[in-house]
């Protein structure tokens, strides 16, 4: 998976990227907050051994503080991807009609494309309603590799996803 990057505020988890450089990152925060940048590595604790259990394969969720900053349809598809179990998919549509929206599945996705907590909120188990694995942030061979860590995918190959009927994990009812 490479680097991650992490942002706290006094509130909680601000930012988490597995993309960008140290340096990508820090300049993202520093146009996004008005905040002074302090790094101090025991406020990660929490995150970090979250992190190394979930890219164990162990089935569990961040309960950390999160600190949502977007509009409030934003926050809400966030919430509603927040709470998409491991091991399971939703749809950019699923999401819309979760959060009382069902027409808004355009919206949806674009909410979830600008997820600034990903992973944490897991943005890689959205998919296409047509079963289509959609896109990634973070890249789709590494939305593959989370997919097969959940049990979803049988590999990480691109060929697993065209093997692997992806609508059988949908679970709409969270």
């Amino acid at each position: 998976m490479g680097s991650s990057w992490a942002a706290f505020s006094d509130k909680g988890l601000l930012s988490f990227n597995t993309s960008n450089n140290r340096t990508n990152f820090l300049e993202e925060i520093k146009r996004s907050t008005d905040a002074e940048l302090i790094e101090k590595p025991s406020m990660f604790h929490e995150l970090s051994n979250w992190l190394i259990e979930y890219l164990q394969g162990k089935p569990v969720k961040y309960n950390g503080a999160l600190d949502l900053r977007g509009t409030r349809f934003q926050k809400d598809v966030w919430r509603a991807v927040y709470e998409i179990p491991y091991g399971s998919l939703s749809s950019y549509a699923g999401l819309a009609r979760r959060i009382g929206k069902p027409k808004a599945y355009r919206a949806a996705g674009n909410a979830v494309a600008s997820n600034p907590i990903g992973l944490v909120i897991p943005c890689h188990r959205v998919i296409h309603s047509d079963g289509g694995i959609g896109g990634f942030g973070g890249g789709l061979d590494l939305k593959r590799i989370l997919l097969a860590l959940e049990g979803i995918l049988p590999d990480s190959s691109k060929e697993s996803e065209k093997r692997t009927d992806l609508k059988s994990y949908f679970a709409e009812l969270y």
